[in-house]
Order: C-alpha cells, then sequence, then structure tokens
C-alpha cells in the first residue's frame, strides 16, 4: 500500500467534498480516501499495482479542480 498527497486549488466548501471523492470511489486499487476541507488537502491510500499515482491524478482532476502533488506532511 501507498499513498500519495495532493493540494486542491479551488475547493471551498464541504459541498465540493462529495464531487471530488466520487471520482475516485469504489475505483479498483483505491483503498482509502481522506478529504479536508480547511487544509484543502486530498490523502488517498492505493495499491500499485492496480492504480499510478498518475491515474489517480487525472481522475480526481476530472471532478473541475487542480491537484497538485505535495510531499508528505
Amino acid at each position: 500500500m501507498e499513498k500519495v498527497y495532493f493540494k486542491v486549488v479551488g475547493m471551498y466548501c464541504t459541498t465540493c467534498k462529495p464531487i471530488v471523492e466520487k471520482q475516485l470511489k469504489d475505483k479498483k486499487g483505491i483503498k482509502k480516501i481522506n478529504i479536508n476541507n480547511i487544509t484543502d488537502t486530498v490523502i488517498v491510500e492505493f495499491d500499485p499495482l492496480e492504480i499510478t499515482q498518475h491515474d489517480i491524478k487525472e481522475r480526481l482532476e476530472e471532478s473541475g479542480y487542480k491537484f497538485v502533488r505535495v510531499p508528505q506532511y
């Protein structure tokens, strides 16, 4: 299992969370999604044998927001 961390650009309210979550929910290889509205961050726990970090970022950006990969915090 691995984790990838993203800063979300443009996510301003709690109603944005389900929009972002929907992009990864029930996707193969995604084990856990933690979205924090206060810090505008997303932590995704995933199986790298089933999905790549690049694929995760692309799927997240389908929500209409920009995601910037950040180091672990």
